[in-house]
């Protein structure tokens, strides 16, 4: 099992699964390892904070890593909901930077990953990405629109 290094578990989760599942090593256990690997490896590239989720500080993001089977955030068959997704945002750094980290260092990641360009139709202001890419996908780093 992999652990984060600049990540808490209550920055991954909602209020509610943390509250059953406050020891670290059941939650990081809910995660793909290579999405917990990647989401380290983009806050090392970027050398400032990431933000996944931030209700533990009284902030209104709670929905941006893993997502309960019944939640009603985002896609029906979200990858989040399979602990495979992350949103992230950051207020030092732009999409289109983490974007660039990513395509820069893309032989360095530990499997292909997807990256959400644009929601309903709008550029999106956070980075979406997940590790629930196909296996026949030929490139390595997948920019989709959902």
């Amino acid at each position: 099992m992999y652990i984060c290094k600049h990540f808490a578990p209550h920055e991954l989760v909602p209020p509610d699964v943390y509250n059953i599942f406050q020891e670290k090593n059941m939650i990081y256990g809910m995660f793909d390892e290579n999405a917990l690997r990647i989401l380290d490896m983009l806050r090392e590239w970027a050398g400032v904070g990431l933000t996944v989720n931030n209700w533990y500080w009284k902030g209104n993001r709670k929905d941006c890593g893993f997502r309960t089977a019944n939640s009603t955030f985002g896609a029906k068959n979200s990858a989040h909901k399979l602990g495979k997704a992350f949103d992230i945002k950051s207020p030092k750094i732009t999409t289109s930077q983490l974007w660039e980290l990513i395509n820069k260092n893309q032989d360095k990641l530990p499997c292909k990953i997807r990256i959400e360009r644009t929601s309903e139709g709008k550029p999106i202001t956070w980075l979406h990405f997940d590790t629930n890419a196909a296996p026949i996908q030929a490139v390595r780093v997948y920019y989709f629109n959902a």
